[in-house]
């Protein structure tokens, strides 16, 4: 189960949600409110018992590689000297 603490840095208040992930490791992300922050807890812990929970590091794209792999797609890239 997760938990949620209150953080203040500056005078400002965060909020940040932290959670085991089903190795073991603890994750957290940060929020600007409470009510933001126990949402997301709540939708984690809810795929967790699911089953469907996914490493959120799999999202994760370098630019230099989606760059390569966006570049392999385009053809014929010049200036349209038409509409000036």
């Amino acid at each position: 189960m997760g938990h949620i603490e209150r953080r203040v840095w500056s005078g400002k208040a965060s909020y940040r949600a932290r959670y085991r992930d089903p190795t073991g490791r603890e994750r957290s992300k940060s929020f600007s409110r409470k009510v933001d922050a126990e949402r997301w807890l709540a939708e984690v812990e809810h795929t967790k018992t699911r089953g469907m929970w996914t490493d959120p590091r799999l999202g994760r794209v370098r630019f230099a590689d989606w760059l390569a792999a966006w570049w392999s797609t385009t053809t014929n890239l010049r200036p349209d000297h038409a509409s000036s």
